[in-house]
């Protein structure tokens, strides 16, 4: 009897995992999964050329080495042109024997001319289409934003990965879909990730020259459109302020001789506002702990006056990189720090005043303090080949 109840009880369960099972696998065949998108300016004037990067399952095997050319790339990438992204994104599918769906979709690249005419139509549709997620990233490349896509994937599969493993390292700002959104409807600025694209020998392949993908800095965006760009070093210091750089590395010089390389093991920023005469001011401390992985002068000893000098050069150095990226930000209105919200939580009566007119308000009525606490943890292991 005890058995024949266990019967009962297993035998629907198992008939329901099999129907599940047969209903998963059919809509996985009938469904291309979208790893990555590119959009361009058209050819035409006020058409947008879109780009989808899918992986093809028949090569996607475990065998097969990363970046290599035996059995043929493991995606497929497909353009067409149109006066929307939709539009383009349907032509496109007329062509497939499968249905989209992004919600693999991970990263889109956005062409620098595209990014400057303004993105309002592709985040319309992203936030529209039913299968995206908010936790896609958004780049910006240098031109063309196929040129990102023909990267070489030394240590990945595919180009997108790359592009989402630069993300996910937070070398660099990272910034997604809910973030863009999320600092338009406040009316305030926000950065991305500008990428860089060549040709770079490959030494595991004879020097042979091959597309490749880096990160040169950040793009500064204003109402959705692009506005201006950042160097690495200024780059690197928004990345900072918005606490999304993990592990940087400085190096900084003084005297004659004197150089050391500190690396930041801990890394981390803070914002507060005051108002003064009726207009706020924002201070930006930016705060880490790290190690001495090299230095030069050998006569100036490890003491705690080396230490010292190491720090305020340091200190000075990120100083003034953020200073120059806050000047450039204020310069074209975009508030990539988004220090209006600060704004919006401590003092809403005035926010309500100058929300309207922020980007400006930003430009010409704001200041902003910079403060850094960089600290050495220890030099290291030294040899002292003299000892006293």
């Amino acid at each position: 009897m005890l058995l024949l109840r266990w019967f009962r009880i297993l035998l629907p369960l198992s008939l329901l995992t099999g129907c599940g099972f047969n209903m998963t696998k059919v809509e996985i065949n009938e469904q291309t999964f979208v790893f990555a998108m590119y959009v361009n300016k058209g050819p035409q004037d006020d058409s947008v050329e879109v780009t989808i990067s899918a992986p093809l399952p028949n090569r996607l095997t475990s065998g097969r080495q990363a970046g290599g050319k035996g059995g043929g790339d493991p995606y497929a990438m497909v353009t067409k042109s149109s006066t929307t992204v939709q539009d383009a994104l349907h032509l496109i599918q007329r062509d497939l024997s499968r249905r989209f769906d992004f919600s693999h979709t991970k990263v889109v690249v956005v062409g620098k001319s595209y990014a400057e005419a303004g993105l309002e139509e592709l985040m319309d549709w992203l936030q529209r289409e039913p299968t995206t997620n908010l936790s896609i990233y958004i780049m910006v490349a240098p031109g063309d934003a196929k040129k990102v896509a023909e990267l070489t994937p030394v240590f990945e599969q595919m180009p997108s990965e790359v592009l989402t493993r630069f993300a996910d390292q937070h070398n660099m700002i990272t910034t997604n879909l809910k973030d863009c959104l999320y600092a338009e409807s406040a009316n305030q600025g926000y950065a991305l990730t500008y990428l860089s694209a060549g040709l770079k020998p490959m030494v595991a392949d004879q020097e042979k020259l091959e597309p490749w993908a880096g990160i040169q800095g950040t793009a500064l965006f204003r109402k959705h459109k692009l506005v201006a760009t950042l160097p690495m070093e200024q780059s690197l210091a928004i990345s900072w302020g918005v606490n999304e750089l993990k592990a940087p590395l400085y190096t900084v010089s003084w005297g004659e001789e004197g150089k050391a390389s500190v690396f930041l093991i801990a890394t981390s920023s803070s914002k507060s506002v005051r108002m003064v005469s009726g207009h706020p001011v924002f201070t930006v401390k930016l705060s880490g702990t790290g190690d001495i992985i090299y230095k030069n002068n050998h006569k100036q000893l490890d003491t705690l006056q080396a230490k010292e000098i190491i720090e305020h050069e340091l200190n000075d150095l990120v100083a003034g990189h953020l200073r120059k990226a806050l000047r450039t930000s204020q310069r074209v209105g975009a508030d990539v720090l988004q220090l209006g919200m600060l704004v919006d939580w401590n003092y809403p009566d005035h926010w309500k005043k100058v929300r309207s007119e922020w980007p400006d308000y930003y430009k010409n009525e704001v200041e902003i303090q910079v403060v850094t606490d960089i600290q050495i943890r220890n030099f290291g292991a030294v040899l002292k080949t003299n000892p006293k």
